[in-house]
């Protein structure tokens, strides 16, 4: 006798089947009417990774910001004092992208986990494998808010004595953030699936991108002749615009932007699509 469970997860089995006959429009749509249907067990599952992170923590959500600041405090020390880069104010330079960065790198990392951490949930429930990976990195993200509202009110406060208008464009920034660590999650969340050797990669591979982001230097320093495959890093662009908005305090290049937010959504895109290829043997691998 067939189980619910398998009537479910056969139901979600051939409604995926059923995308690859309506074209990408129809499987935009059909992709938001099952993140809309799971809204609730999103919502579970990010209130539950933020309240495992923090349980038994004195200091509890305050980490989100104690640790990147102790972060930036060497940093600072270090590029400012020993190596000397001919930056104003450099602190206000470093976390204007500190922060942003430490976003990706924790969202990113999720996906090297996120499948085993529900193992049991993804074997009992029928349900769509990414709103897992969804309520990683938007846990994440949480945090990544209050910490960048606090640098942003510092800034203002210290280096700007007012609130630029540039800030007003924050919020399309950080949706594009969280578009492409969505999108580079989702790769990393499928392999780490067949491949245990991922979670040994990941950090040699994040440490590597750190370097190739414009987070402790600007982009500006990066010669001409190398910068077109330098901006080939998805982390690059944003990172020089959050610096623009939230450090100098002016607005970003039309042409910069605009290439950021279709290079966020190709990313995220690609991500999905290659996470989504293998759906179907998520549940029985993990």
């Amino acid at each position: 006798m067939t189980s619910p469970r398998e009537i479910s997860r056969g139901g979600v089995a051939a409604d995926r089947n059923s995308k690859d006959s309506i074209g990408i429009r129809g499987f935009v749509v059909s992709e938001v009417r099952s993140i809309w249907q799971f809204r609730e067990l999103l919502r579970g599952l990010v209130v539950r990774n933020l309240k495992l992170k923090y349980q038994r923590s004195l200091l509890g959500f305050l980490w989100t910001l104690a640790n990147p600041i102790l972060t930036v405090v060497v940093l600072t020390m270090v590029f400012s004092v020993i190596v000397r880069l001919e930056i104003p104010n450099y602190w206000a330079f470093l976390v204007s992208g500190y922060f942003v960065w430490h976003f990706a790198s924790q969202g990113i990392n999720t996906g090297t986990y996120v499948f085993f951490e529900h193992a049991d949930l993804i074997r009992t429930v029928a349900f769509p494998s990414e709103i897992l990976v969804f309520s990683s990195v938007l846990s994440r993200f949480v945090e990544f808010l209050v910490a960048i509202a606090v640098v942003g009110i510092v800034l203002a406060a210290q280096l700007h004595h007012t609130v630029p208008a540039s800030f007003v464009l924050l919020p399309w920034l950080f949706l594009l953030i969280l578009l492409t660590v969505l999108g580079l999650t989702f790769p990393v969340a499928a392999a780490s699936a067949f491949y245990y050797d991922i979670k040994h990669a990941l950090p040699v591979a994040l440490m590597t991108l750190f370097y190739l982001s414009p987070v402790f230097y600007p982009s500006r320093i990066v010669p001409e002749p190398f910068r077109v495959v330098y901006f080939l890093n998805p982390l690059a662009g944003l990172l020089t615009l959050c610096q623009t908005v939230l450090y100098d305090g002016a607005w970003p290049s039309i042409g910069l932007l605009t290439v950021a937010t279709a290079y966020s959504v190709l990313v995220f895109v690609l991500g999905f699509v290659v996470f989504n290829k293998y759906e179907a043997l998520y549940p029985e691998i993990v």
